[in-house]
């Protein structure tokens, strides 16, 4: 919206351009040029800073709640989402951060050089433009300021002359009518009332002499002035245009809508959160802490002398007491079913890392844990079909895996390591990663 007046009158109240001295409006115009365009500088550098402030307190805020999160209960899909809200943060810092760098980089280095040229120091004070405008218009000026001098004198000449005939002619008036008055002093006053007549007469030729002067002289006068105003429109409009420019070059660098990342970050943010699934979270929590968990229900075995026998082999599940009788232990459910597939695909980086969640029970009520393996079982270990401790078998895991007590493995998921024994009856392997050998959950790994 224009910030100017459909009407196109004079205002009363500013003295016109042509008079004299008045032309130093427009030259205090160039001038404010510079002083405006130091304004625009502080103006964007301050907008800068307001995104470069935002974008470090997105870093701050989003790196504070991931770990927040991290220790926290959530999890899931569900936590997945909430990570999203973090990588939007993230991701929107980035963008801030960019405005921030655009606005230091681009527009304010624009401006400052538009100043260099443009506006030239003087030695002393002020600028070279502002300088040369002036003495321009001085120079234009000059030559009517004297004729309007001469006119203004004139006039006031002529003023007092009629002012002083006025004077005289009442006087005589008043004389004639008045019996107490000689005729001498009559004779005075007419030839006084004369003497000005005439002199209002030549006091009024001068003045219109000096204005016939002045009037010849206007076309010239207003030539040379508006040939310097001219200069100076040129120069305003080329600062105008400038500022133009450069305040769309800063909307365009603000104005994120119109910025494809901006709007992939909002695509994915979405996304993102459509994956959470509550489904899929409830399963998993009941697989992995809930109903779905295996149990070893105990059943009555016989005592034998075999469960006392002494072995290195560690076994998982076994429970019994200190020098009781022991008490076997099933599985009805198979450990495959607690594998985290369900999570494999389509849940972001969140979901590679649910099969850590995984929870392997571990029932070690006494010392009997070991009576599952006898003196006798290490010349077994190659004539039953399974797997011998020396050549062993090559398996990939699928998952990564992260060991809870110190005889577990850890690993990554792809990586390639031995599978030194078959899977027990808890869903446990014994393997080799590296030169560290230890128990694994079978269902983690896949045969080669």
């Amino acid at each position: 919206m224009s910030t100017y007046s459909q009407e196109n009158g004079f205002d009363q109240s500013t003295r016109s351009f042509w008079e004299i001295g008045q032309f130093q409006r427009t030259v205090k115009r160039m001038e404010n040029g510079h002083k405006l365009s130091n304004e625009l500088i502080l103006l964007i550098q301050e907008r800068s800073d307001i995104e470069k402030k935002y974008a470090k307190s997105l870093k701050h805020w989003s790196k504070r709640w991931n770990e927040l999160i991290e220790k926290g209960a959530e999890y899931g899909t569900t936590k997945s989402a909430w990570k999203a809200v973090l990588t939007e943060a993230d991701r929107k810092a980035e963008l801030h951060a960019e405005i921030d760098q655009k606005l230091n980089a681009d527009i304010m280095t624009s401006i400052k050089n538009w100043q260099k040229e443009s506006y030239h120091k003087k030695m002393m004070s002020g600028f070279k433009e502002t300088f040369e405008t002036d003495e321009g218009f001085k120079k234009a000026q000059k030559p009517w300021a004297k004729f309007y001098t001469k006119a203004q004198t004139a006039k006031k000449a002529y003023h007092s002359a009629v002012k002083a005939e006025k004077t005289a002619t009442l006087q005589e008036t008043s004389a004639n009518g008045d019996s107490a008055i000689s005729p001498d002093q009559v004779k005075k006053l007419h030839d006084k009332v004369e003497k000005c007549r005439q002199e209002s007469m030549k006091t009024k030729d001068k003045y219109e002499k000096a204005l016939d002067d002045i009037t010849t002289y206007n076309p010239r006068y207003m030539e040379d002035m508006k040939g310097q105003f001219d200069r100076t429109q040129s120069f305003e409009s080329h600062r105008l245009e400038f500022f133009k420019e450069t305040l769309l070059s800063m909307q365009r660098v603000l104005d994120l809508s119109v910025n494809p990342s901006f709007a992939q970050v909002y695509v994915d943010f979405h996304n993102s959160l459509q994956n959470a699934d509550a489904d899929k979270d409830l399963k998993w929590w009941k697989n992995n802490n809930g109903t779905g968990m295996s149990m070893n229900w105990p059943v009555f075995e016989e005592y034998t002398d075999e469960m006392h026998a002494i072995s290195s082999k560690k076994s998982k599940g076994n429970i019994g007491g200190s020098g009781g009788e022991n008490v076997a232990i099933h599985t009805y459910r198979s450990t495959s079913e607690y594998s985290n597939q369900d999570y494999d695909q389509g849940l972001g980086d969140s979901s590679q890392s649910y099969p850590g969640y995984y929870q392997h029970s571990d029932y070690d009520f006494g010392s009997n844990q070991e009576a599952s393996h006898t003196p006798f079982d290490d010349d077994d270990d190659e004539d039953d079909g399974g797997v011998g401790k020396k050549d062993g078998v090559e398996v990939r895991a699928l998952y990564d895996y992260v060991g809870v007590e110190a005889d577990e493995l850890s690993f990554k998921s792809g990586v390639v390591f031995l599978k030194l024994e078959d899977e027990d009856e808890q869903g446990w392997c014994r393997g080799k990663v590296g030169d560290v050998e230890g128990l694994y959950p079978a269902n983690y790994v896949e045969d080669l």
